[in-house]
């Protein structure tokens, strides 16, 4: 079990950032200074044919899973009950165009759950079990419009029933006792973009946990390189933020199993504050497709795709909870801890919460 009311509603304030109109006044200045959208980079893409190869790649990712059927998200308030239904003979220009562009704000949190030296791959279900998630994503420079090519896009998600692995807490899966969990590292992986800024990842839909709508964590590293053995290490973040989905979609996982043994709280969109911030200047959602005509959606899955707005002018140190080394995981004792919630997060609380501290230096065993 993973802990007593009191605790659980601790928790649910601190992670769903506690001061929410701290965090939302500063990325109303931050976006004061910077654009949140790339409507200003329109002309240069269609020029440029990034938006038609975006609608090429993207129609041929979802031809190969035989999609029949799609259903788009915009923002928090809008109805997502709408079907549009779709063959084979439909538009792709039609189904593909869409682009949610946002910026991230570098003081986003990664969560109490982040962890170093991930390997570079594409494929991250591992052993678990859940709706395939197949994203793409694209990377663009605000600055300039052009394309990110050859940054690191690292992202990770709980499993479907709201664990994270690679790191210990009190209040993820079955808590301190889970020693294997630092070993695994299911649904957590990174990529390099290619010319076009674009990596693609095969996941799960996330699961919930308590005092968290389900969602997707995002990370870009600009500078950083593969280390020998296929693993991304770099304590500084370009990006660092959090993507949702539709309510419905949401509800309509939640039907499916594993989801459905999962016995704690779902908490709704509308109520999830870093999902009210990030929506409040940006569009935080997925658009998507559901495959197979959505009839058996544990089975077919989705296919959703986000464009990312980058300004790399701006970065920040990371703290990690964890780092995976050559003999396997380990918890990382260094970090500053919060009063209070150091037998919660053991592994410290990220620097969101805690601003000016970084991540624990490279030790000379990484992995």
């Amino acid at each position: 079990m993973r802990a007593v009311a009191p605790l659980l509603a601790l928790v649910a304030c601190v992670q769903a950032h506690g001061d929410a109109k701290r965090e939302l006044a500063e990325r109303q200045r931050f976006l004061e200074l910077h654009p949140n959208h790339l409507g200003h980079c329109a002309e240069e893409h269609a020029s440029s044919g990034l938006i038609e190869r975006a609608i090429k790649r993207r129609a041929a990712r979802a031809a190969e899973m035989h999609r029949l059927h799609v259903r788009q998200t915009s923002s928090v308030n809008k109805s997502h009950k709408e079907d549009k239904p779709y063959t084979t003979s439909t538009d792709p220009k039609v189904v593909f165009a869409g682009n949610n562009s946002c910026i991230l704000s570098p003081e986003s949190t990664e969560g109490p759950f982040y962890v170093l030296g991930e390997t570079i791959r594409s494929t991250i279900v591992d052993d678990q079990n859940g709706v395939p998630l197949h994203l793409d994503f694209q990377l663009i420079d605000v600055q300039t419009c052009k394309p990110l090519k050859g940054v690191f896009i690292e992202m990770w998600n709980a499993n479907s029933t709201g664990v994270y692995s690679g790191a210990l807490a009190t209040v993820n899966g079955i808590g301190m006792s889970d020693k294997a969990n630092l070993d695994r590292a299911f649904l957590r992986g990174a990529q390099m973009t290619d010319d076009d800024g674009v990596a693609q990842f095969s996941t799960l839909f996330p699961g919930h946990y308590e005092g968290r709508a389900p969602h997707i964590h995002v990370m870009v590293h600009s500078g950083a390189t593969a280390q020998a053995n296929n693993t991304l290490w770099h304590t500084k973040a370009t990006h660092a933020g959090q993507m949702f989905f539709d309510q419905s979609l949401v509800d309509a996982v939640k039907k499916t199993a594993p989801y459905s043994t999962n016995r704690q709280n779902l908490m709704k969109n509308a109520a999830d504050n870093i999902l009210l911030a990030e929506a409040a200047t940006s569009d935080p959602f997925f658009h998507y497709v559901l495959l197979g005509g959505g009839d058996n959606l544990a089975k077919d899955g989705v296919f959703a795709w986000f464009t990312l707005g980058v300004n790399q002018t701006f970065t920040r140190d990371i703290m990690a909870v964890a780092m995976r080394m050559k003999e396997g995981g380990k918890m990382v004792t260094t970090n500053p801890k919060v009063p209070g919630l150091d037998q919660i997060f053991p592994g410290g609380f990220p620097t969101a919460y805690q601003p000016g501290y970084g991540a624990p230096a490279k030790p000379s065993g990484r992995g």
